[in-house]
């Protein structure tokens, strides 16, 4: 009897502890769950914290700039103040008076660079024609049979034809694109050379005159003289 009493008295002790001890894990498991919880709660309000801490720092700022504006605005301005403003208003006109100045001048420049472009454009399309209708040049002004020394056109220097009489700058340009770029060549123009040139040139310019070759002579007897 003493014996039984002492065993259950013993499944009663450890009951007690196994309860104590199921009871204490379940009890670290809530504290950990709930202490995981409180601190994902306090980090949420530490960053709506910081958030509104910043919209708050943003406000006062711009509180601070509109007190300034209105501080502006209610405050007559001094004398310094409107002679500065009448300064800068100066200044104003003038920066607007020198940039449609630069306007117009732009203008300007776009419309002779059209201009020009258009005269190239022109004078490319004489040159396609002439190169396709003309011989080669040097047929045209040194022949082989002439006792005359050939000229290198590749290291001649290109003489001013608009100073021969009679020839202006569209004419020197066609003459350019023919090869003919010295006083020498015009000056020893022939009267087939003249009339080959017309033929060449079309009949949308008047007949060269003969009086090329003696205004071009005189201006290469000058330039002989002036090395």
């Amino acid at each position: 009897m003493g014996y039984l009493a002492l065993q259950v008295s013993s499944l009663l002790v450890l009951a007690a502890a196994l309860g104590s001890l199921v009871g204490w894990w379940g009890a670290r498991l809530v504290y950990r769950q709930a202490t995981a919880q409180c601190r994902i709660e306090l980090n949420g309000l530490r960053r709506n914290y910081e958030d509104r801490a910043l919209d708050n720092v943003n406000l006062r700022n711009k509180l601070q700039q509109l007190e300034r504006v209105l501080h502006n605005v209610t405050t007559s301005p001094s004398d310094a103040d409107y002679g500065q403003f009448l300064q800068l208003r100066k200044a104003l006109e003038k920066t607007r008076l020198q940039y449609q100045s630069l306007l117009d001048k732009c203008h300007q420049q776009q419309k002779t660079v059209q201009h020009l472009q258009a005269e190239l454009h022109a004078n490319q399309q004489v040159l396609v024609a002439l190169q396709a209708a003309a011989p080669p040049v040097p047929a045209l002004v040194l022949r082989e049979s002439s006792p005359r020394a050939p000229l290198d056109l590749r290291s001649a220097k290109h003489d001013d034809l608009t100073r021969i009489q009679g020839i202006n700058q569209r004419l020197a340009s066609k003459l350019q694109a023919l090869g003919i770029v010295t006083y020498r060549q015009v000056a020893e123009f022939t009267s087939d050379d003249v009339s080959h040139i017309q033929q060449i040139m079309g009949a949308d310019i008047a007949a060269p005159s003969e009086g090329w070759a003696r205004s071009a002579r005189a201006l290469f007897q000058q330039q002989a003289q002036s090395v």
